[in-house]
Formats: C-alpha cells, sequence, structure tokens
C-alpha cells in the first residue's frame, strides 16, 4: 500500500473541481428586486382614481405590456353602460345594475386562481380579486363611491349608498362580485343557495369585525400581484415571484390610508421573506456557490440580517457533507477553509470533526496491511484530533483498524499471531463484539490446521509423535471437537 498520511490539508480558496451537485464556482442572474417605474408611477396617483387610472393600475398588475387593446375593451364596456337607456339613479339600485351588467356579459366561470383583468377580459374567467377589480372599474365610471373589504382568504366590493364624503351617513352595502345575486348578498337566498357551491367560500357578514378589514382602491388592485406572487410561491418560482413582490412593495410604498389588515402591515418584510426563501431553493437545488453569491448580494441590502447568516451556515454545511458523501474528503476541506470567514467558530469546528472523522473513514477503508493499521492507531493517540472527533467516534474508528489489522496479521504471520493479539486487544479493552467473532474464527481455523497436523503425522506412521502432538493442542483448545475425536483416534490404536 501507498504510505498513508493523514492530510493536512491546504487552503485553496479557487478553482474547486466540479460534482455532480455542482458545488464549482458559478454565475447566474438573479431575480431582480428592484421595482418596475410603473409601480412607483401608479403608488404616486393621487385619490379618488379614474377608471382610466384603475384600469391600466389593475392591467400592469396582471402582466399586460401592451395594454392598449385591453384599454380599448375596458373603454367600450364603460361607454356602454354610462349610455345604457336603464342606468339607476338611485346608488344602491346603479350598483346592482353594475354586477347584473358584468355578469351577463363578461364573467362567465369562476376559477380559484384566475387573478388577472386581462384573462377576465379574454376568456370570462375569474376569482374574487379579478371580479371586484373589474366591478370597481366600471362602478367608478358611473360615479359609484366603491371600497373593497378583504378577509383571511376573500376578497369583495362595497358600494357606499349614502353622499360621497359624508361617512358618518353612508350605508355601506356588500357587493359578493363573484355571484350575480351578491349585490347586499344577506338577503337574497339565491345567493347563499349558490355562493358556496361555487367558490367554496362562506359569506362573513358585515356584523363579523373580527375577520373583515376595509381596504382601499389601490390595495384591492395590489391583490393581483399578491394572488400571483402567492401562485408561483407554492410552485417554488421564487425567481419569477421576487420581481412581482418588489413591485407590489412599491405599489404600496406610498399609501396614505392604512388598513387594519395584517396582510397590508409590512410588505417590506414580505419581500424579504421572498428574497431568502430564493436563497433556501437554490440551497435545495445543490446550487451551494450559487446560494453563497447571492446571499452576499443580499446582505448588502440586509447586512445584519441573522436568518441570512443562518442560510449561509447551511449551506457550507451541505455543501461540505456533499462533497464527504463523495468522498472527496481533500475538496470537502478546502471547501470549508475557503468559506472560513462565512460561518460561526463553533460551526467551522463541527464541520472539521465531520471532515476529519471522513479523513479517517477513508483511511480505514483504504488499509492494506497491519502497519497501516498500527499507522491509523497511532493518529488516534492525539487527544486534540480525539476532542475534535469525539470520543465515540473514535472508538469507532480504533475498534474497527483492530478488526482490520487482526485480519492482516492472520494473512501476515498465521493465525496463532492473530489469535495472540486478538486475546491482548480483549483483554485491554474490554468487550468488542466484532472482534470476539473473529477471535472465534481464528481459534476454529486454528484448530483445524493443528488437525491437518495430526492427520499428516498419523497418516505417515508416526503415531506416537501425532498422539503427544494432539495432546498438546488441546492444551490452547480444550473444546474443540475436531481435537478430542483425534485423541480418541491416538488413544484407540
Amino acid at each position: 500500500m501507498r504510505k498513508i498520511t493523514l492530510c493536512i490539508l491546504s487552503v485553496l480558496l479557487c478553482g474547486f473541481q466540479s460534482g455532480t451537485v455542482r458545488l464549482a464556482a458559478q454565475t447566474a442572474a438573479f431575480p431582480n428586486f428592484n421595482p418596475d417605474p410603473e409601480a412607483l408611477r401608479y403608488a404616486a396617483l393621487q385619490e379618488p382614481y379614474s377608471w382610466q387610472d384603475l384600469s391600466g393600475m389593475a392591467l400592469w398588475a396582471s402582466g399586460v405590456q401592451n395594454r392598449d387593446a385591453y384599454l380599448s375593451r375596458i373603454a367600450g364596456a364603460v361607454r356602454t353602460l354610462q349610455n345604457a337607456p336603464d342606468l339607476p339613479v338611485d346608488a344602491g339600485a346603479r350598483g346592482e345594475y353594475v354586477l347584473a351588467f358584468m355578469h351577463g356579459a363578461y364573467l362567465k366561470r369562476y376559477a380559484e386562481d384566475q387573478t388577472l383583468l386581462s384573462a377576465l377580459l379574454d376568456n370570462g374567467t375569474f376569482n374574487c380579486v379579478s371580479s371586484a377589480v373589474f366591478y370597481t372599474i366600471l362602478a367608478v365610471a358611473v360615479d359609484l363611491d366603491v371600497g373593497a373589504v378583504i378577509t383571511h382568504d376573500h376578497a369583495f366590493a362595497t358600494v357606499n349608498t349614502g353622499d360621497r364624503g359624508r361617512a358618518n351617513n353612508a350605508a355601506l352595502i356588500d357587493v359578493e362580485t363573484t355571484n350575480k345575486y351578491g349585490f347586499d348578498p344577506g338577503t337574497k337566498i339565491e345567493f347563499r343557495n349558490e355562493f358556496g357551491k361555487v367558490t367554496g367560500y362562506a359569506y362573513t357578514d358585515q356584523a363579523d369585525y373580527r375577520d373583515r378589514a376595509v381596504i382601499s382602491q389601490l390595495e384591492l388592485v395590489s391583490l393581483i400581484l399578491a394572488n400571483r406572487i402567492a401562485y408561483m410561491e407554492r410552485q417554488n418560482r421564487y425567481t419569477a415571484a421576487i420581481p412581482l413582490m418588489a413591485n407590489s412593495t412599491a405599489l404600496l410604498s406610498m399609501r396614505r390610508e392604512r388598513t387594519a389588515s395584517p396582510f397590508f402591515t409590512d410588505h417590506q418584510e414580505s419581500l424579504r421573506i421572498c428574497l431568502i426563501n430564493f436563497g433556501k431553493d437554490l440551497e435545495r437545488a445543490g446550487k451551494y456557490d450559487t446560494a453563497l453569491q447571492y446571499i452576499a448580494m443580499l446582505q448588502t441590502r440586509y447586512p445584519e440580517d441573522p436568518e441570512l447568516a443562518e442560510l449561509t451556515g447551511i449551506v457550507v454545511y451541505n455543501a461540505v457533507v456533499t462533497y464527504l458523501r463523495q468522498r472527496r474528503v481533500t475538496e470537502a476541506w478546502n471547501y470549508l477553509t475557503g468559506h472560513k470567514q462565512l460561518i460561526t467558530q463553533d460551526h467551522f469546528t463541527s464541520l472539521s470533526a465531520h471532515i476529519r472523522a471522513g479523513e479517517l473513514t477513508d483511511l480505514v477503508n483504504s488499509l492494506e496491511t497491519s502497519a497501516d493499521a498500527e499507522y491509523v492507531l497511532s493518529l488516534l493517540h492525539d487527544q486534540a484530533l480525539i476532542s475534535l472527533i469525539g470520543e465515540q467516534k473514535a472508538i469507532e474508528i480504533r475498534n474497527a483498524v483492530l478488526n482490520q489489522e487482526a485480519v492482516f496479521i492472520s494473512r501476515e504471520q498465521g493465525l496463532a499471531a492473530a489469535i495472540q493479539f486478538t486475546e491482548a486487544v480483549l483483554a485491554m479493552y474490554g468487550r468488542i463484539p466484532v472482534l470476539e467473532q473473529n477471535l472465534n474464527v481464528f481459534c476454529s481455523n486454528y484448530a483445524g490446521e493443528l488437525h491437518n497436523n495430526f492427520v499428516t503425522l498419523w497418516n505417515s506412521g508416526r503415531k506416537n509423535e501425532a498422539g503427544a502432538f494432539v495432546r498438546e493442542a488441546l492444551k490452547k483448545f480444550p473444546q474443540s471437537r475436531l481435537l478430542l475425536n483425534d485423541l480418541k483416534i491416538a488413544e484407540n490404536r
């Protein structure tokens, strides 16, 4: 065997070989977390919003790049409504008329994830958000005072039937826009029979203040982005979700209103979480170097974030462990020392122990002679090494090496030497089951060798010598049935 050495590994800061888990340095295009300038333009708009403002904002939030055709179709719907000869003068009746018009001309099929205003206009599919946004656009166009409400999993519109700007005299009416009977829904049996079956939601009555939060028209439009983000996060598509989160954060950054809804409490925090989740996604994919590059970029934005520091430690740990599983111990050490400055000393010490244990395991698996085994055993006298890898691990490695050494001695020096060595080890260290099993095998095989020697002497006519030989052999192996039978043959000649 080649000379075995416990590697004192040098520090390499770059040039790692790539493995099946892409441990080599990588460059990647990270998701953009700078907002679209349009997000800031819409955020700066002042209430009250026009229907044109809301239309452009909602189509932008839906991801539509060329909005002219959609704006033209919305304008056509607005003209139809405004010019309708039977459009009621009364605000409440007008609000109900808009809902009926929308369902009659545009809304065809409820689809839980269909939050885009563009898709509603294209094929009539809608959910609570897209239908509430479209209702708001149309209602504003016919001079209604429209608001919105969210619950923990649902959104709908409201119409203020009182005088505009006189909240004390206002009468807010709920408009469940997903249902054609949804105007003032608590009063309609048809609504209650149909709504839950179609949407899976239950109507949240106005008296249930704890599960309702009034939101602004801007916040309602932002739910288009929120639903898109949630859909992408469920699929771990953080590259696509992060730009949307940046846009949502920017859109809500200049709000004059403040709602009681927990959803709108801290969008900057939601963005931070989304950004970190992308780093976790890189780590789970085994793109360790890319993950570290990404984390370093994030730390320029969040320099003292403990979650980023923790994620860095996880990335380095899993990269090192991956190398060790591939039996690439030298590269594991190079990776750890090359990234030592990124992790805590305790983390470094723990990983060093894993690597040292991996080195020793590799040495044990590479043993070829008893001298090799003695060399590894000499390493285990180093108290610093034992402290690093742990006493229990050191004992496991020692026992494995002693077992290998006993086998080597049996081949190199014979079974008698192997038996003597094994008995001495057991006397020194106490019970080691694998060595006890080997000792039984050695003894059985050695007794077989002695039997063969007896047979050779006996068959050559040297019967007295054979008898003396077997009596001496039984002193070593008094329980050997093979030798006891040989003794009977010798005594009954």
